[in-house]
């Protein structure tokens, strides 16, 4: 249970953080001292300005896949040329965040960027309230009040906002109708008990963007190898009186620090992104897929949601796995200096040849071994080939955070 002492502090800065909150939707502030202006786009921001062809948040250069939403209607940036043969469009009914391939651990996964923040050092957690007749720690969601919504006080037009939740279970009598409370200061001026639980990610989010899926579609696909992508989950919290919408990606996607110092802080992830130099000596985003570092501070390596793109030098020699119907792909990266080696007929032909397209070896010369390939390439497609291979000097962290959440992908739930 919640000590009593941290009650008044708690539900001080709920307060302070539901006052600061309003009208502070460019996240700036006046008389706030020169220089980068802190800002958050989340998925609807995202979404309204794709809609409208407002420019990106320059911090998504680095990606160099377009758009993380795409409008209905519109082409699918990596199942379109040069990604793709032939362009296909999202699906007419519906909005969509776009599904993008990258690498963990050596082997292929799914992501979505669902969340920019741009010059923003940290990102915090924040309280998600849900309301229990009864608490068992072995089992703290057994006995929630039926019918009852969760509980926020952040939204995410404000400067305190954050997707990344810290769950608290609140005891409330049995009898309680299930809309008794509304906002989280209700709850604390009710003095209920309080128990702390575990982490959630569920971004705030309009209800009618999913995964994105091309028009004839029945599932989201990863492009590159065409597997079928997961969805999350969806639900409504009271969000100081009113119901707002939440993408459930569920209590593993993320930690945070608990020491006293720097108590609440989302831990973040590397998210390797590989680049060459052009001739004024600017570091290009080539497009491929990324590479996911891990995360999290127990157990076995996992990702983290809360992750910081390093643009990485490409090494000398390396080059991306390219089957030969993506031509055009072969032809934009030899202009940008990429040495493009044509695979081996046979090799292209293998079945887990799909999971491999345009991951990174650094002996690409292994594309033509006929009994070799995969095994013999030494690919960089983990955190630790990334920096053993790359020397420091050509890593460069950006100013910027995604939430990019990895999703279901092939049989693969994230946090397993």
């Amino acid at each position: 249970m919640l000590p009593p002492s941290s009650r008044p502090v708690l539900a001080a800065l709920s307060l302070l953080a539901a006052l600061l909150s309003t009208g502070c939707g460019d996240r700036a502030t006046e008389g706030a001292p020169a220089g980068p202006v802190p800002r958050i786009w989340t998925l609807r921001h995202l979404r309204e300005d794709a809609a409208a062809w407002r420019p990106l948040p320059d911090g998504l250069a680095a990606l160099a896949v377009g758009a993380p939403v795409t409008p209905r209607g519109r082409p699918l940036p990596q199942w379109s040329p040069p990604y793709h043969r032939l362009e296909r469009l999202q699906a007419q009914g519906q909005d969509g965040f776009n599904v993008l391939p990258a690498f963990r651990e050596g082997r292929p996964v799914a992501l979505a960027v669902l969340e920019v923040w741009e010059h923003v050092p940290e990102v915090w957690v924040q309280p998600w309230y849900v309301l229990v007749t009864e608490y068992d720690p072995a089992r703290p969601d057994a006995h929630r009040l039926a019918g009852a919504l969760p509980l926020v006080d952040i939204g995410e037009d404000s400067v305190f906002y954050s997707p990344f939740w810290e769950v608290t279970y609140v005891v409330v009598p049995r009898d309680t109708p299930p809309d008794r409370y509304r906002s989280a200061v209700d709850l604390y001026s009710s003095g209920l008990p309080m128990h702390r639980g575990g982490g959630l990610l569920a971004p705030l989010a309009p209800a009618d963007v999913v995964p994105a899926m091309a028009e004839g579609g029945v599932t989201a696909l990863r492009p590159l190898s065409g597997d079928s992508v997961g969805a999350p989950g969806r639900g409504e919290v009271w969000l100081r009186g009113r119901r707002v919408t939440y993408l459930d990606f569920g209590t593993r996607a993320f930690t945070w620090n608990t020491k006293a110092e720097r108590n609440g802080v989302v831990d973040e992830a590397p998210l390797y992104l590989f680049a060459t130099v052009d001739t004024t000596g600017r570091a290009v985003p080539l497009g491929l897929p990324p590479v996911l570092g891990s995360g999290g501070r127990t157990g076995p390596p996992r990702t983290g949601a809360l992750m910081r793109p390093h643009v990485v030098l490409l090494p000398p020699g390396a080059a991306p796995f390219i089957p030969s119907e993506l031509g055009a792909l072969k032809a934009e990266l030899r202009e940008r200096g990429v040495p493009v080696v044509d695979a081996h007929p046979t090799a292209e032909q293998l079945a887990e040849a799909k999971d491999y397209v345009l991951r990174v070896a650094l002996n690409p010369e292994c594309f033509q071994e006929l009994t070799r390939f995969p095994q013999a390439c030494q690919w960089l497609d983990s955190r630790a080939a990334v920096e053993g291979s790359v020397e420091p000097a050509a890593v460069f962290p950006q100013d910027v955070l995604f939430t990019a959440p990895v999703l279901p992908f092939a049989g693969w739930t994230p946090g397993s």
